[in-house]
């Protein structure tokens, strides 16, 4: 049975907006402490204003926007510092914003902390929508400097194993 009450009151207003995720007996242990802190249906539905301000705001502020065609544009590479909690179903971490051409990360925008409902590496159909809780002022130059190494191995791996399995192939 979970318990609701070491939960802040922002935290149990953002659960009350997702309460159709949870199960039925999660919602009554929900209910029974929304009614206990006197959270009234309004109280929720300024909160979910709210909160869809805030967003769209971060969206705005972050302007993450591909093209069309998706080969160039921002995207977000790399994750630190990553947090899972599996009660809610939520991750957050550490991550850099990129500028990108062709799925390789070319000049770093700025870092970021991100927080998204949890997603195993294997689920490539899982959503990608996260919310941005907190810019660096600073840009993490580890996080960088990893992600272009692992795009120069990547482009190293192209060009000689490429060549490579179709000389194999092609004279076996």
């Amino acid at each position: 049975m979970p318990d609701y009450q070491h939960l802040t009151r922002p935290e149990l207003l953002r659960l009350a907006l997702e309460k159709d995720q949870l199960t039925d007996e999660a919602r009554l242990e929900l209910d029974a402490e929304i009614n206990s802190r006197r959270i009234l249906p309004s109280d929720i539905e300024a909160f979910q204003d709210e909160s869809r301000a805030a967003q769209a705001q971060d969206d705005r502020n972050v302007g993450l926007v591909t093209t069309s065609s998706g080969h160039i544009g921002k995207k977000f590479f790399g994750s630190k510092n990553r947090t899972h909690d599996a009660r809610f179903r939520i991750e957050e971490y550490d991550t850099t914003l990129w500028f990108f051409a062709f799925w390789f990360p070319i000049f770093p925008l700025g870092s970021y902390r991100i927080r998204r409902l949890f997603r195993r590496p294997w689920n490539l159909c899982a959503s990608d929508e996260f919310h941005v809780l907190q810019k660096f002022p600073q840009r993490n130059w580890e996080q960088i400097l990893g992600t272009w190494i692992k795009a120069m191995l990547a482009l190293m791996v192209l060009r000689f194993a490429v060549p490579f399995g179709l000389h194999y192939f092609m004279y076996r």
